[in-house]
């Protein structure tokens, strides 16, 4: 994260959450804000297919959506799948870049 992009302001917490995420933070070698940031961002990750434009990368990124929509179990097929099309969206949209095509 770089500075320009943070922004600060006063945050209350429950005094129990706030101990077990400075106790999370502490296993993960991170400060309490990185850790509040990481479980905020994969909470609410952004929308990738916003920022792609390669039709086939936004037609995977859409359906690994519609399958986490439907909140499949961690380690299923489904989720794997899901997963499965993200890796490939982006795999897509990395190499777009690198023919030169613009992707964004």
């Amino acid at each position: 994260m770089k500075n320009e992009n943070l922004i600060q302001f006063k945050l209350l917490l429950p005094a129990a959450l706030k101990k077990r995420l400075e106790t999370h933070a502490s296993l993960n070698r991170r400060s309490l804000s990185q850790e509040i940031v990481v479980v905020l961002e994969e909470k609410y990750p952004t929308d990738a297919a916003d920022t792609t434009q390669d039709p086939a990368a936004r037609l995977l990124l859409w359906l690994a959506k519609r399958i986490r929509r439907r909140k499949p179990k961690p380690g299923s097929a489904r989720e794997k799948q899901a997963a499965l099309y993200e890796r490939i969206a982006g795999d897509i949209s990395d190499r777009m870049k690198d023919i030169g095509t613009d992707d964004q």
